[in-house]
């Protein structure tokens, strides 16, 4: 014949699932942050590797123009500083428009960082 368990042994079990349950949720809570920072590590690397191409793209670009500029106005200096006057005019442009860039960067970032997976949603 079974015995009834007592209140002692109900409360270890209870006890011992408890503790299960809390490393559990702490297991998964760090799963989630590593994944999160994860998707945000990689997410900022991709971002520095295409800033750093679209540079050096605009870079030789400015370049290629400088000795274009130069061939027109018949002098190298004056071609470059055509490029210099367009480069100010950016770099007005940028700063005029810096709040704007800066939410939508900061946007980016943060749907990046919160974004849900597919399977979450479901």
């Amino acid at each position: 014949m079974e015995q009834a368990p007592t209140f002692s042994t109900l409360f270890a079990a209870l006890k011992t699932d408890v503790q299960e349950l809390i490393a559990a949720k702490l297991k998964l809570a760090r799963l989630e942050i590593f994944e999160k920072g994860s998707a945000a590590g990689s997410f900022l690397l991709f971002g520095v590797v295409i800033i750093n191409l679209i540079f050096f793209a605009l870079l030789f670009t400015f370049v290629a123009l400088g000795f274009l500029f130069g061939k027109w106005v018949g002098s190298m200096a004056g071609g470059f500083a055509l490029v210099a006057f367009i480069y100010l005019a950016l770099l007005i442009i940028l700063f005029a428009c810096r709040k704007s860039i800066l939410i939508r960067l900061q946007n980016l970032f943060l749907k990046e960082l919160v974004k849900e997976d597919s399977y979450e949603l479901d």
